[in-house]
């Protein structure tokens, strides 16, 4: 599993413990950094894998682009659907409360994901900015191991451009001798 220093986030971590948040998890799970899903595994003592297949799904976002992005959720309990899947964007526009939502409260509070622990108060702007946040971290290597364990293909964000590397020089005949 991909290991990142968290980037630096505009949206502060709130405090989950008002009506808006508790209705949020009741109607879409917030979505998970790709290094929170081994600390989450960590603390119910499971695989990655296990915690996906047992806890989690992938989830689809449209970009500004126009593009789709995959990234990785609480799973969402409704229509029988089972964890470890893919959820479509229809899918996801419907409510569905969190699976690790139980009784009022949040049961992995100190391991929450990203997009919850800045669970937005506001404009719904701020909320979409917030989910590209999120998304951006979920390129190619990150969505990997759930494209083969979910034997679908998914797809991340861009990858982020590397520093400017200096030019390979070359050799001529000239140089040769």
């Amino acid at each position: 599993m991909p290991r990142h220093r968290p980037p630096r986030s505009s949206f502060p971590v709130s405090s989950c413990d008002c009506n808006d948040c508790r209705a949020a998890c009741t109607n879409s799970p917030g979505w998970f950094m790709p290094w929170e899903v081994l600390r989450l595994a960590k603390h119910l003592d499971l695989s990655v894998e296990d915690c996906f297949r047992k806890h989690l799904a992938v989830g689809v976002t449209h970009m500004p682009d126009g593009s789709q992005r995959h990234g990785v959720m609480p799973h969402k309990l409704r229509d029988g659907k089972k964890p470890g899947s893919v959820w479509t964007l229809g899918e996801l526009s419907v409510p569905g409360r969190c699976s690790f939502f139980d009784r009022g409260l949040c049961t992995i509070h100190t391991v929450r994901p990203w997009e919850c622990a800045r669970m937005i108060h506001g404009p719904a702007h701020k909320a979409t900015k917030l989910r590209q946040e999120v998304v951006a971290q979920w390129d190619d290597d990150a969505l990997r191991p759930y494209a083969e364990w979910t034997k679908r293909r998914l797809f991340g964000s861009a990858p982020k451009p590397r520093a400017q590397q200096r030019p390979r020089r070359t050799r001529n005949k000239d140089d040769q001798r």
